[in-house]
């Protein structure tokens, strides 16, 4: 199936490509669908599990993951109350990892007591649920030492969802310090037609709705603000990164745009009942998506048909048109 012309990059290989493959132009939905089934794609395959490791590129995310929780504590949020959510959370995804990477992820329980080793990071903790004496860290800090995953709660109060607990590390242009306690419709003010035409309602109702048997997912993407991998892009490091765009156009560096594409799933826990909406990371540069022709020409035309107030959101109007143009130069 592979029409891969260059394997210069292992990048593209487990890339949740965001678009359909009949899809010709930018088309706006909540694009939800069920998780854990896999996808092949004109590079690879991805899906088959939450929890994407990313095979080598894992200890560099996670190192660079726990460099940031130890430079900014603030990148972790628990509003009172949420600590229990947060123990679900936990649970919830050791067992889960456990059970889809079972050659380097191991789990026993016995009750409350628990043990948990991963293999690739060299941890080995046994703790007691409920017990944060029990953890080096909150049971949220403690997962997401452990998963790429950025980790957000949301619980429901008076009809609506609020951003109660996350960790963050790589957030995409936003803060996680500023958007906790938020709510749902609150946090998708700022993006063009959201609210508007109804998307917000229609995906809060979802999450309001979701049932404990069943994970759902949906692919978002955009191009990155660094012509770079770096993954954190929030809000609280602006000044690394506010001249990262305008440095590469003026050299003429294209082919290092990454389109940058958040894997989300979302979970309702079966203790708390809580809703947790995590997002993995991906990126890719033009110069990767180049060697694959249909991703390629698709890009182009969907970074062209973008409408320009959410060209201008994503923060791309300004040079969609030389991407395009350089995707598809020969």
């Amino acid at each position: 199936m592979s029409v891969v012309t260059n394997l210069e990059s292992r990048y593209t290989e487990n890339l949740p490509w965001p678009f359909r493959e009949e899809q010709q132009d930018f088309q706006y939905s909540v694009n939800v669908e069920p998780a854990r089934i896999l996808k092949k794609t004109q590079a690879g395959k991805w899906g088959a599990e939450i929890v994407d490791l990313g095979g080598e590129e894992y200890l560099h995310i996670m190192k660079e993951r726990r460099r940031i929780l130890e430079e900014d504590p603030s990148r972790v949020q628990i509003l009172p109350g949420m600590m229990p959510a947060c123990w679900d959370l936990l649970m919830y995804y050791l067992r889960d990892l456990s059970i889809a990477h079972p050659t380097s992820m191991h789990l026993k329980e016995d009750g409350d007591v628990v043990h948990w080793r991963n293999d690739l990071l060299g941890t080995d903790q046994t703790f007691r649920i409920g017990d944060e004496d029990s953890l080096p860290f909150d049971p949220l800090t403690f997962l997401g030492r452990e998963i790429p995953d950025d980790l957000l709660l949301v619980k429901e109060r008076g009809g609506q969802l609020y951003f109660d607990a996350g960790l963050v590390t790589f957030a995409a242009a936003w803060s996680v310090t500023f958007d906790a306690g938020m709510s749902f419709r609150e946090i998708h003010t700022p993006v063009p037609r959201l609210n508007g035409e109804g998307i917000t309602s229609r995906a809060e109702q979802f999450l309001m709705r979701l049932p404990q048997d069943k994970v759902y997912r949906r692919v978002n993407w955009t191009l990155s603000a660094s012509g770079s991998r770096k993954l954190d892009i929030s809000l609280e490091k602006l000044p690394e990164w506010g001249q990262d765009i305008p440095q590469l156009l003026a050299t003429g560096d294209l082919g290092n745009l990454q389109l940058r594409i958040e894997l989300e799933h979302f979970i309702r826990l079966p203790m708390s009942g809580a809703i947790t909406f995590s997002i993995r990371t991906f990126m890719a540069s033009l110069k990767e998506i180049k060697n694959i022709p249909i991703w390629r020409d698709q890009l182009a035309k969907i970074l062209m048909s973008t409408p320009e107030d959410i060209a201008t959101y994503k923060g791309f109007i300004e040079y969609r048109e030389a991407a395009a143009a350089w995707l598809l130069e020969k």
